[in-house]
């Protein structure tokens, strides 16, 4: 499965842990990786814009890089790809995974207030309730004072 850390995906091998593939998103942002990748003959697939570099880059996706809804889609037509390509789903079947998943959401202004300050109704006898009694035996036991013996 690949891990995937800020418009980077990391293919590796199981039994060794070392990548076999790198997917970066843009290839001007990730040149670090890009060129590491190089060193130890690692594969480098990349969207690339018509301004991109592509040194380094073995497989150039061209696509706009500029757009989160466009980097979204071809995040999530190149997951389709690899699914299909796998044999995981096939092409006679839609994929019923939505492309909207793959796109970054700000929470706008009214959703935060809504997550900060959750709508609570307490039961009407908690205003007036008793105190509650410790139920554990042992905090019972450790209440009670000792007899002298």
């Amino acid at each position: 499965d690949p891990s995937c850390v800020q418009g980077k995906a990391v293919v590796s091998t199981q039994s060794t842990g070392e990548p076999r593939l790198l997917v970066v998103t843009d290839p001007s942002a990730d040149h670090q990786a890009i060129m590491e990748s190089s060193y130890v003959n690692i594969p480098v697939i990349s969207f690339c814009n018509t301004d991109s570099p592509t040194k380094y880059v073995d497989i150039a996706i061209p696509c706009n890089i500029k757009s989160i809804h466009s980097v979204g889609l071809m995040w999530w037509l190149l997951a389709r790809e690899v699914r299909r390509m796998r044999g995981d789903t096939p092409r006679t079947i839609e994929w019923d995974v939505m492309p909207d998943l793959y796109f970054f959401r700000e929470e706008t202004k009214e959703e935060e207030e809504v997550a900060e300050v959750p709508e609570v109704q307490p039961a009407q006898d908690a205003y007036n309730a008793a105190p509650q009694v410790p139920t554990d035996p042992f905090a019972v036991a450790a209440a009670e004072p000792l007899a002298a013996a």
